[in-house]
């Protein structure tokens, strides 16, 4: 009896002193609606590995009429980050035929975007429009994850709506974070009907892993 007390005694002593394991993925999924209607899944999956912080977005969206689809967008987009700052960025986007891409790479002290609209460098500093961390909200320019664009934006807190920022410049929206800084919301105009995001699935915390990079 004393034995099988001692062990279980150790045991949990063992526990005690044996940290927890830090997060290593996190993931969040969203349904976006417009005008009230379930238009597509908007979906994050961020791991850490030896490269930094990579994450996977994917949107698809299909707006029907009369049971028809009216309009069709879908994104895959794969994103690496290390210290805060882009490693790659490999996108394709099919907006409704027309085919779009955004491909990013890090070359010394700048990026090198390859594009569907846009050829060229962008700073170091620069973000995507992946909105995962409030972090790089002033940041600019944004890279655009459809076509490689560089867009000029302006944030702003939105005044009587806490952790909400407006965007402007190149790219209208609005978006939600959290007191952790996790991205909760998107609103936008769509086709003159308001879209906007809600939460249907979580684990972890995306931004968080993004610090750890």
């Amino acid at each position: 009896m004393l034995r099988r007390e001692f062990l279980a005694g150790a045991a949990a002593a063992a526990c005690l002193c044996t940290p927890a394991l830090a997060a290593t993925s996190a993931s969040r999924a969203f349904r976006i609606l417009r005008d009230g209607d379930d238009i597509g899944p908007h979906t994050l999956d961020a791991v850490l590995t030896g490269n930094g912080f990579e994450i996977a977005i994917d949107i698809e969206i299909a707006v029907k009429v009369l049971g028809i689809t009216a309009y069709r967008y879908t994104l895959t987009n794969r994103e690496v980050w290390k210290g805060g700052q882009i490693v790659s960025v490999k996108s394709v986007v099919n907006d409704d035929g027309t085919e779009d891409n955004a491909n990013v790479s890090r070359k010394g002290d700048k990026l090198v975007v390859s594009g569907s609209r846009y050829n060229g460098d962008a700073p170091l500093d620069a973000a995507t429009t992946s909105y995962f961390t409030p972090k790089v909200l002033n940041r600019k320019p944004w890279i655009s994850t459809q076509s490689g664009k560089l867009l000029p934006v302006k944030t702003g807190q939105v005044s009587g709506r806490k952790g909400w920022w407006q965007i402007t410049g190149g790219l209208e929206t609005t978006l939600g974070y959290d007191a952790r800084g996790e991205w909760t919301g998107c609103e936008f105009d769509a086709g003159g009907e308001k879209a906007v995001y809600e939460i249907t699935g979580q684990s972890g915390a995306i931004a968080a892993l993004w610090d750890q990079a």
